[in-house]
């Protein structure tokens, strides 16, 4: 049996001075050693060898120390870049690929300095042609201009490229045929009771975290009781190693405080660096909850039956995705409105700024600014701390 093919054969130095690399049985020179465009052209090829199952079109040029660089050119050596960048960040990593093979597709062979505002509107236009949403498109357009901004760090183009393409103004609103989204609106607290109705234990638990700290899904999901650190004070400080500005050196404590430490407290009792909320112990509850309200009895013939295996088994961590789904079916049991669990987060934040005001409710999201909290830092640990306090009495109350 033939041995497989490397997927990323090696960029190699060539006695002419120039880099080369061998795909497909064929040698490809990419220009001067070690230059920017050479390391550009070879993550290209790379991309094109890899698309066309391990094989390059015959049309292929062997000799590019000449070739321009193309807008290919640059989304190869992106991708190679997003793969490091975004190592932590799966979803952003699939929008970067994404927009990758859509220029590649359309563009791919543009001269890169010759790709301005008016073929990046056209890119836009497609967009608002899938009925993508206005702030979608705009989000998706800065990640074409970060493509390209990426390829002037790596001397590929000049910043006159990235310059021009600035000049293309956001879609405004009401000034667009993008249609808009509906901004995400707290949830009624009275849904989430008759929603808990239909839980188990472990997702009572929470969402009971989630109300009284304001922390997005994935930070209840991803917390372990190594991460807790429990002070003399009797404040417990959450520090998730995971969170959504962690890549930007920025560091996180949510205060758990009052009862919310008690709800909490049978899921710390593990290994200190396993999941506390899992979904394998949450289906070993609904199973004991079926048999025991059971009202015949089990046949015979059902106890020694054997039991269709299923392909996928519940895992030992609550993912988002899994949190919201349970969450969701449990709303249909319950014939309440459909909610997600990050409209708890804008719950607790709604609650603490009317009651204490913007920054503490800034300081209890972790929000560096407060017109990110405006929209639903590191502030003093003492303001979250507040917070929390004020919304573990609430659910008290509750």
């Amino acid at each position: 049996m033939p041995r497989p093919r490397s997927t990323q054969p090696k960029y190699q130095f060539h006695i002419s001075g120039q880099a080369r690399v061998e795909l497909d049985y064929q040698v490809f020179y990419l220009g001067p050693h070690d230059s920017p465009e050479s390391r550009a052209r070879y993550h290209e090829l790379l991309a094109i060898y890899n698309a066309n199952g391990q094989r390059m079109p015959k049309d292929t040029p062997t000799h590019l120390i000449d070739a321009p660089v193309t807008v290919r050119t640059i989304t190869g050596e992106f991708r190679e870049h997003a793969k490091k960048r975004y190592a932590n960040n799966p979803k952003e990593l699939n929008r970067f690929s994404n927009l990758c093979a859509r220029l590649e597709d359309d563009f791919g062979s543009e001269p890169a300095d010759e790709f301005g505002p008016r073929l990046l509107s056209q890119v836009r236009d497609d967009m608002v042609g899938e009925r993508l949403s206005r702030k979608y498109v705009n989000r998706l357009i800065r990640g074409v201009k970060k493509i390209f901004k990426h390829a002037v760090s790596m001397e590929l183009v000049d910043v006159n490229v990235v310059i021009k393409l600035d000049t293309l103004e956001p879609l405004r609103a009401g000034q667009t045929e993008a249609h808009e989204t509906e901004d995400v609106e707290p949830v009624d607290l009275d849904i989430v009771q008759a929603t808990a109705k239909h839980l188990s234990p472990i997702l009572k638990a929470m969402i009971g975290l989630q109300a009284a700290t304001g922390m997005r899904p994935s930070e209840v999901c991803n917390l372990r009781p190594c991460d807790i650190e429990k002070r003399d004070d009797g404040v417990w400080l959450y520090r998730p190693p995971k969170h959504k500005t962690a890549h930007r050196g920025k560091k996180k404590a949510v205060p758990i405080v009052g009862d919310t430490r008690i709800t909490i407290g049978p899921y710390l009792d593990r290994d200190p660096e396993a999941f506390c909320f899992s979904p394998r112990e949450s289906m070993t509850w609904y199973r004991a909850e079926q048999r025991k309200n059971r009202k015949t009895k089990v046949q015979p013939s059902q106890t020694h039956r054997k039991k269709h295996k299923p392909k996928r088994q519940p895992g030992e961590q609550y993912k988002s995705g899994s949190y919201y789904q349970a969450i969701r079916n449990s709303a249909k049991k319950a014939n309440q409105p459909h909610w997600f669990p990050y409209q708890l987060r804008h719950a607790a934040a709604t609650t603490v700024r009317e009651a204490l005001g913007i920054e503490a409710a800034a300081a209890l999201l972790g929000h560096a600014r407060t017109d990110m909290t405006d929209h639903y830092a590191q502030q003093a640990i003492g303001k979250a701390v507040n917070a929390g306090e004020y919304l573990a009495t609430l659910a008290t109350k509750g």
